[in-house]
Formats: structure tokens, C-alpha cells, sequence
């Protein structure tokens, strides 16, 4: 039914990763589309469908293989915490989209139609900029309430590394601009001297 096991590994030049090698928690795909292009690796569009683990490891040359197995997820009832949680995550992901240049409107709008708090940790995992294994830290957290806290605190600090991030530029950019005024004023001065 082209669905694949996908789970990130660990460690990023290992290039033939062991189970230990790979986070514990990953996720069934299904196959949307398959891009060759010339001289490139294959790339796989898919569909996140489940989270899933792998029960055992069946072969591991050419490449791994084995049983997989769906992980159920903990739902949270809908709780006044869990609107004030919700409604602050979408909070947060619209101060993120100001500092990002192509914000994700259509993802925000999903968001703030959504009741489920898994989801929306979810969304903002997949469309921010929140650092590899932090998003491997939310995918693996089964309890959608917990996912969604965690969520949110890694989007503050993504928030906070995108501020500290634009001040920087801010300040080069004076910097720059005086230094540019001041290169200027003297070019302008070396020419009245001329004159």
C-alpha cells in the first residue's frame, strides 16, 4: 500500500545507523509522489499518517527491516487547561509567523479551527523552526497534553532565538549604515579638499 516506517537518526553522518541509532518513536507514511530527478537522490513525498515504533528488527543488510507497530496516542479531554493551552500555542505561532519570511497562513488557519491539542503540537513541530531533536522529543511524547506544553515551551524559545537573532541584524545593520555615512561624508570632504 506504499507506506514506510520513517524515524530520524540520531547522529547525522552516521551513515548506516543500528536501531540504537534511531529515536524510538517514528511515523507510518504513505507514499503521495516520487521525484527523480537527474543526478539527484530519490525524493519521497509522503503523508504522516500514525506515530508507530519498531517491535523488532527483522534484517539489517541491504537495509533495516522489521515489524512495526502503531502507538496509541493519549487524548486529552477538553478541559478549560487544555483551551487556555490551545489558545496560547496559537498565540505564539502567530508571533512566530511575524519574524519568519514566509509565514504558513493556511497552517494557522488549521490551528485555530482545531480542538485537539495533539494536533497542534503537531502543526507547530512540522512548521517552525524549532530545532531536529526537539521536534523528535515532541513526536515521541504520546500525551497530547504534555506534547502540546512542550510545544510551547520550545516555541518561546524559538520565539526568543528569532528576537535575539533580529536584533543582531538590526544593530550590523546600523552599524553598517553608519559606517557607510561616515565613508561617505569622508569621500565628500576629500573632494571639497580637492576642489
Amino acid at each position: 500500500d506504499q507506506l514506510l516506517y520513517l524515524a530520524a537518526q540520531k547522529q547525522i553522518n552516521d551513515d548506516d545507523p543500528g536501531l540504537s541509532g534511531l529515536y524510538p518513536i517514528g511515523c507510518v507514511a504513505r507514499i503521495k509522489q516520487i521525484l527523480r530527478p537527474q543526478n539527484e537522490n530519490i525524493r519521497v513525498l509522503v503523508t504522516g499518517l500514525y506515530r508507530a515504533r519498531i517491535s523488532e528488527l527483522t534484517q539489517t543488510e541491504p537495509y533495516l527491516c522489521g515489524t512495526v507497530e502503531k502507538v496509541p496516542e493519549i487524548r486529552v479531554a477538553d478541559t478549560l487547561r487544555s483551551r487556555a493551552m490551545r489558545r496560547e500555542a496559537n498565540t505564539l505561532y502567530g508571533a512566530y509567523l511575524e519574524f519568519v519570511e514566509k509565514p504558513s497562513q493556511s497552517v494557522m488557519l488549521k490551528m485555530l479551527d482545531s480542538d485537539d491539542c495533539g494536533f497542534i503540537a503537531d502543526s507547530i513541530a512540522q512548521n517552525s523552526g524549532i530545532d531536529f531533536p526537539e521536534k523528535c522529543k515532541l513526536l515521541s511524547q504520546l500525551n497530547a497534553a504534555r506534547r502540546l506544553e512542550y510545544a510551547i515551551q520550545t516555541l518561546r524559545q524559538e520565539i526568543q532565538m528569532l528576537q535575539l537573532e533580529s536584533d543582531i541584524q538590526e544593530k550590523t545593520r546600523a552599524h553598517i549604515d553608519q559606517d557607510q555615512r561616515d565613508y561617505f561624508l569622508r569621500e565628500q570632504m576629500k573632494a571639497i579638499r580637492e576642489e
